[in-house]
């Protein structure tokens, strides 16, 4: 788990979360996350739950995540995300919801 949440943390995700292959759950809402979702985050095999609302992230949702077959939720809503969402997502069979 990484449980980060409503912490007022600031700065941009760091491409170094792609190491952390046995993380189940990333909490890293209500924030103040600046920049764009790193393509990293879509070697995180284990990845059940991404919750990364309520931050200041700008740019487009990587098509990298479509490679996260145990993706069960995630929600990306109340950031500055632009552009269509990428084919690649409907890999995701496993996804239950998704609010963006």
């Amino acid at each position: 788990w990484m449980n980060l949440y409503s912490n007022q943390l600031t700065g941009t995700l760091p491409s170094e979360l792609g190491a952390l292959t046995s993380l189940k759950n990333m909490d890293l809402y209500s924030n103040r996350f600046t920049g764009t979702l790193p393509t990293e985050l879509g070697t995180l095999d284990n990845l059940f739950r991404m919750y990364l609302y309520s931050n200041q992230l700008t740019g487009t949702v990587p098509s990298e995540l479509g490679a996260l077959n145990r993706l069960g939720h995630a929600y990306l809503y109340d950031n500055q995300l632009t552009g269509t969402l990428p084919s690649e997502l409907r890999a995701l069979t496993r996804l239950w919801s998704m609010y963006i």
